[in-house]
């Protein structure tokens, strides 16, 4: 009887992993206002509050900013594993809450179905706030011209940002270790948290290898929902840089050239590409809940 319980527990885990994501990606799918609610406000007071207890001479922002990051770890585990303890119900609803913050793979799409439609009928509206909002990573280009076609290439590595990773690191380590990841990326890529350049390129490290794995099954994901041949071919002949984060970008954005017309229109660009992504997910999601029904997840 006890070793039946204990399996029947095991397979209500594996599903609720599952069933978070799927709802979570739901909820955001629908409900369309998620983003007014969804702020990264109480992160960035949190680090000014921690930031006050260090010595500023003492310490880099660097630093600073790592250690604040292992304390929104620490503290999330503790949190999931006290509502675990509590209840099942408030365990699901904490691990549910976590996602959707980090999540944002329809707000992503949104992102860019809005710029699809100024590329198309108002592109004397297109600014570079609303490149860098789709692609935050393009911040520090020196590029002046053709920002719309450097955009389109780099929706490849901000869906790893916005969906792949998080999703990845949610199944491997749970809620809170998407959280930190989150955490890491804001710190990199908006302002608010105010860190030099050097902080930010020593952040990246992290980001690197937090990456390596997700962009590369993301990249093998992309020759199975389109054209294995021509993937593959362009996967055995990347052209990347000797810096490990910027390598990692040019990995799935190379990669992800392979799999649309660059000769058409940018808008129709931009369709041929969400339309991948969305089999890429759909690819994922096929494989983790194989996986979870077959027990991988516990």
């Amino acid at each position: 009887m006890i070793r039946g319980r204990i399996l029947h527990g095991k397979k209500s885990n594996r599903m609720s992993t599952i069933s978070i994501i799927i709802i979570a990606l739901t909820i955001e799918y629908f409900f369309d206002d998620l983003k007014e609610y969804r702020k990264n406000d109480f992160l960035l007071k949190g680090f000014n509050y921690f930031e006050v207890k260090f010595d500023n001479e003492k310490y880099s922002k660097y630093a600073i900013s790592v250690a604040y990051t292992f304390f929104i770890l620490v503290f999330c585990l503790a949190l999931v594993s006290l509502a675990d303890y509590l209840s099942y119900i408030l365990f699901f609803s904490v691990n549910l809450i976590i996602m959707l913050f980090c999540l944002r793979t329809n707000q992503f799409n949104r992102d860019i179905e809005e710029l699809k439609i100024k590329m198309e009928f108002k592109r004397d509206d297109i600014d570079k706030n609303d490149l860098f909002t789709i692609c935050p990573n393009l911040k520090q280009t020196r590029a002046k011209s053709n920002l719309g076609n450097l955009v389109i290439k780099n929706l490849f590595f901000n869906s790893i940002r916005n969906t792949f990773t998080v999703i990845f690191l949610f199944l491997l380590l749970g809620a809170p270790a998407a959280l930190a990841y989150k955490l890491l990326d804001i710190m990199i890529y908006t302002d608010s948290f105010k860190l030099n350049v050097q902080s930010k390129n020593n952040l990246k490290k992290y980001i690197y290898f937090i990456d390596y794995v997700p962009i590369r099954l993301t990249s093998y994901c992309l020759s199975i929902v389109s054209n294995y041949d021509r993937v593959m071919e362009k996967i055995n002949n990347l052209e990347l840089s000797n810096n490990a984060y910027l390598s990692n970008v040019e990995y799935i954005n190379q990669t992800g050239e392979s799999v649309y017309d660059a000769s058409q229109n940018e808008s129709d660009q931009i369709i041929q590409i969400q339309n991948i992504l969305a089999r890429t997910l759909i690819a994922w999601l096929s494989i983790i809940f194989l996986l979870g029904v077959t027990g991988v997840f516990v």
